[in-house]
């Protein structure tokens, strides 16, 4: 995605970004399911070591804050699930509306950086997309 830097413009200059730390981006092609994002591993030690606080529980889930391109800001929930041996994390509680407001479908590619908040010092992300359709 060469457009992820252009889209991240925005976010930069309206001052969200703590010290402009981002993290790298995490890119993933969508599924059907747009009640739930789907973070495979690596996203953890790539996009949260460093960035969550010691307090923080996403066993339990904890409110985070994701940013779209335009710097519109919506609530989601970020928890750890465990099936069986395998982990993973689930953006979910908004992801759905996030998906219905830029007409992201199956097979569309979004890339995900992590960063704390400015103002709030909250958990967030920006997410920036491809359509692929």
């Amino acid at each position: 995605m060469k457009d992820d830097e252009k889209q991240l413009d925005f976010i930069l200059s309206a001052g969200h970004v703590q010290e402009c730390n981002l993290s790298l981006p995490y890119r993933t092609q969508l599924s059907s399911d747009k009640w739930n994002l789907f973070l495979r591993p690596g996203f953890e030690d790539n996009n949260l070591s460093g960035y969550l606080r010691d307090f923080e529980d996403v066993r339990a889930a904890i409110a985070v804050n994701v940013f779209d391109k335009g710097g519109h800001e919506f609530e989601m929930m970020l928890k750890k699930w465990v099936i069986g041996r395998d982990s993973f994390f689930v953006l979910n509680r908004g992801w759905f509306n996030f998906c219905s407001q830029h007409y992201l479908g199956e097979d569309d590619v979004i890339a995900i950086r992590t960063f704390r908040h400015k103002i709030s010092r909250k958990l967030s992300f920006v997410v920036t997309y491809k359509k692929m359709k």
